[in-house]
């Protein structure tokens, strides 16, 4: 049976996600958990030393017929009894029939997940700081560069590159602490039997889990989770909210990208974007596939939310939906971290063609500039009357403002200490912004960093 085939994960390929998701990680981590549970009953005198030595063997093994063992995990609707099957089948005979005592297949399960959780933490935490850092580096090197800023997708008052580019390390820095701590939240142990009791642990199920958890390296929690999704529906609307800033960055390079604007291109290398039939065409395609994935992972974060919808003591069929959505959210996630940082690290900043927008309207970006210093000796109604009508005038004549302004009212130039005024003294606090932006950023990739607690730069313990 062939693999399920997708264009978009296809063409965009993202080999380091995928090995974390991947089955072959999945089915170790799954083995991973039932050794540290065996180890954990060994340590509270429940199994033999012996026994439990012969379990850790079996760290490497793997099912040698995968489609076998995914017959049976189809027709079960769960893996871990053929799991349990495949690693009692490699042990020796009086070693037998001890793995698995008292949990439950979604105690396996979702402790596997937490750990690859932790994995796709610190990778979506070290991408996040190669994005931000890409950012704050184009905010101190255009923290000068001037530009029209653009509302309603019109010319608005003048702005730098880095001011633009300020606003979006400033969200990416709120991003990298929200995912490093919805990630941390979601990847905690759950070992509490059938319904959550821990009835069928011999011994002292807490100090159980205090040893598996330690183990393993994940957070104990003392109130089962089978049920509540919570921590890993808010991981996935995190993925979500991160993926909606990398869309709006991304579709800002293909509207600044555009033939008539041109203040941005993506990287020009050999047939990078290039069409089939119209040979002068460079498509901004990194923007567009990191929008693509972008938008996959908003999509499939908001079915988490009904994957929580879950019943009584377990789910059914929704834990099932959590299978799909999960694994793709974190996936696109990763993949568009991935793409917008090749997308930063080759986009050329065109700025003739920022000031030559920003110049190329009759100076009509400063008009609110001129209406604020009117207002101070004229109030704000009468200046903003005098400047609209200036305005229309410098547009249907083709003329600057200034000279519009003049004709309106020949006495306006009086109002100012210079005359006319210039864009490059219209950008009120940009640099400040620059400063304070670059600053948070550093702040908060320096606290992510530490190595206090649970940190997702922390890996699992191998043993």
């Amino acid at each position: 049976m062939s693999e399920s085939f997708n264009l978009l994960n296809w063409t965009f390929a993202d080999s380091e996600i995928c090995e974390v998701l991947s089955f072959e990680s999945t089915f170790r981590k799954w083995v991973e958990v039932e050794i540290a549970l065996v180890e954990g009953q060994e340590h509270l005198g429940v199994l033999e030393p012996a026994m439990a030595e012969s379990v850790r063997r079996l760290r490497l093994i793997s099912p040698d017929d995968v489609a076998a063992f995914r017959a049976a995990a189809a027709n079960v609707g769960y893996p871990i009894i053929e799991l349990v099957a495949v690693m009692t089948a490699a042990l020796p005979e009086e070693h037998r029939g001890n793995i698995h005592l008292g949990a439950t297949t979604q105690d396996i399960m979702d402790s596997a997940l937490a750990l690859q959780i932790v994995e796709v933490g610190d990778l979506l935490t070290q991408r996040l700081i190669l994005v931000g850092d890409l950012l704050a580096d184009l905010v101190e090197r255009h923290a000068g560069t001037l530009m029209a800023g653009r509302t309603h997708a019109q010319n608005s008052v003048p702005i730098t590159f880095g001011t633009k580019c300020a606003v979006y390390l400033s969200e990416f820095t709120r991003h990298l602490r929200r995912i490093n701590q919805a990630a941390k939240e979601a990847s905690c142990l759950s070992l509490f039997g059938a319904s959550g009791t821990s009835s069928a642990f011999a011994g002292d199920s807490n100090a159980l889990r205090d040893f598996v958890a330690d183990r393993l390296g994940l957070l104990k929690v003392d109130v089962p989770w089978h049920s509540s999704r919570d921590r890993f529906s808010n991981l996935a609307l995190m993925c979500a909210m991160t993926s909606a800033s990398l869309a709006r960055l991304a579709r800002e390079v293909i509207d600044l990208s555009r033939t008539e604007i041109a203040e941005l291109n993506e990287s020009t290398d050999h047939h990078r974007g290039a069409s089939s039939t119209m040979p002068q065409k460079r498509n901004p395609i990194a923007s567009e596939g990191v929008l693509g994935l972008a938008l996959a992972s908003i999509g499939n974060a908001s079915m988490m939310l009904r994957a929580s919808e879950v019943g009584h003591e377990r789910a059914a069929g929704e834990w099932q939906l959590e299978w799909k959505v999960l694994p793709e959210t974190l996936r696109s996630t990763a993949t568009a971290l991935l793409y917008a940082q090749r997308l930063l690290l080759g986009l050329v900043v065109n700025e003739e063609a920022m000031a030559r927008n920003l110049e190329g309207d009759y100076g009509l970006v400063l008009s609110e500039e001129y209406m604020v210093t009117l207002s101070r000796s004229m109030g704000r109604e009468r200046a903003h009357e005098i400047v609209y009508k200036a305005a229309g005038l410098s547009r249907d004549q083709r003329i600057p403002l200034h000279e519009a302004l003049i004709e309106i009212d020949s006495s306006v130039s009086g109002h100012f200490e210079t005359w006319p005024l210039t864009t490059s003294s219209s950008v009120g606090q940009s640099a400040s912004i620059c400063e304070i932006a670059r600053s948070q950023w550093d702040e908060v990739k320096t606290e992510i960093k530490q190595p206090t607690g649970h940190n997702m730069l922390h890996r699992p313990k191998s043993n």
